[in-house]
């Protein structure tokens, strides 16, 4: 008897409880979609943040704030604020915007080149959208050739779509196709804070059609631009081609087609357009490649990377050794650099049993004379 009065008065005590005492309406919300991050005029650093506009039911036509400024298009609000750090930029930004401002649904946090150069400064603003303001950790992240602000207003939604489906739509095909990177806010956050690992974001530009008639040169691909040189013409003004490799102290451009063979390297390309003498043939990747270091090898460190292929014209040769060229072109342009965006470093670790071997084996040198061994699966 006492465990069913007891059951009852559990009951009658939940019945009393709303569970959303704490609960905010959507109507109070506002929901960021893309973030930039620029050097401040008079303040240590300008933020940028890109709301989807509200408009009230019933009127389609009406404005709901902004009047004609340029900082209001196609459906979305941009405003702006300068402050010494993130955390006072956000506080302004509360201060003029007259709802609650949420960074869960964040798509797209932009890094101008200039900021870049300030690593300490974009470490304590990655940190604070992470752990402080709850900033959505899957957000990508990109580094604009150029103000950051002028990507942001220059975005477009293309075909209908709302702009966080078009950037995502937009992304997905482009890293689908190689030429760009998936850069996670928590994984570029942890490469970038970790020395001797090389983060890598997504390259981004303000497209002036100046390459329409005249093509930038870039390389003998037909991937191989920066974002910003495409030549093309369209509604949409912003590139995403290419891809920033930022090293301890160096910061170093990739262009579309040596994206596709970093992506390659990381596993995540299954198929590469290969053009020699104006004949194109497709090249297939039925897994990753597989990578062994030695760092201690009594002939010196060496890698070694067994590429699997599969091509669909009977003499592939040429195609196979060029791209053994390219991928050995494109490490050596990194190890000079000394960037390891590859992270053979994880892989040269396993040679170590203790964190005191690891420290004594000095991995940053053993990488600069590495020898890299290319060879097809």
């Amino acid at each position: 008897m006492r465990k069913w009065a007891a059951v009852l008065l559990m009951a009658a005590l939940a019945m009393q409880l709303t569970g959303c005492y704490d609960a905010v309406d959507l109507g109070d919300q506002i929901f960021a979609i893309n973030l930039a991050l620029d050097k401040g005029e008079t303040k240590a650093l300008r933020l940028t943040m890109q709301y989807p506009q509200i408009t009230p039911v019933g009127k389609e036509g009406a404005d709901s704030g902004g009047g004609n400024s340029d900082l209001k298009k196609d459906g979305y609000l941009i405003e702006q604020v300068e402050g010494d750090d993130l955390s006072a930029c956000l506080t302004l930004m509360r201060m003029v915007t007259p709802r609650k401002m949420d960074l869960m649904q964040l798509r797209g946090i932009f890094i101008s080149e200039t900021l870049a150069n300030s690593r300490v400064t974009v470490q304590e603003c990655l940190s604070a959208l992470l752990s402080t303001h709850n900033a959505r950790p899957t957000a990508t992240v990109f580094l604009t050739r150029g103000r950051a602000e002028d990507v942001l207003s220059a975005q477009v939604p293309l075909f209908g779509a709302r702009l966080s489906k078009s950037q995502s739509a937009q992304s997905s095909q482009l890293q689908e196709q190689g030429v760009i990177t998936a850069s996670p806010l928590n994984t570029f956050y942890y490469c970038f804070a970790t020395p001797g690992c090389s983060a890598v974001a997504v390259l981004t530009a303000v497209n002036g059609m100046q390459y329409i008639s005249a093509p930038s040169s870039q390389g003998t691909q037909a991937t191989s631009y920066l974002a910003g040189d495409v030549p093309r013409n369209t509604v949409g003004t912003t590139d995403y081609c290419g891809c920033a490799v930022f090293g301890d102290e160096d910061l170093m451009f990739l262009d579309g087609y040596e994206t596709q063979l970093l992506n390659l390297m990381l596993g995540k390309l299954r198929e590469l357009n290969m053009e020699i003498g104006g004949r194109t043939v497709s090249l297939y990747f039925p897994r990753a490649p597989r990578i062994k270091v030695k760092p201690l090898d009594p002939d010196g460190p060496r890698i070694a990377i067994r590429v699997p292929v599969l091509c669909d014209v009977p003499d592939a040769a040429p195609y196979t050794q060029r791209l053994i060229d390219d991928l050995a072109t494109l490490l050596l342009k990194l190890q000079q650099r000394k960037m390891d965006p590859v992270d053979f470093a994880q892989r040269a670790r396993v040679s170590a049993l203790t964190l005191e071997d690891w420290g004594a084996m000095d991995w940053p040198a053993l990488y600069a004379r590495a020898v890299f061994d290319i060879s097809i699966a």
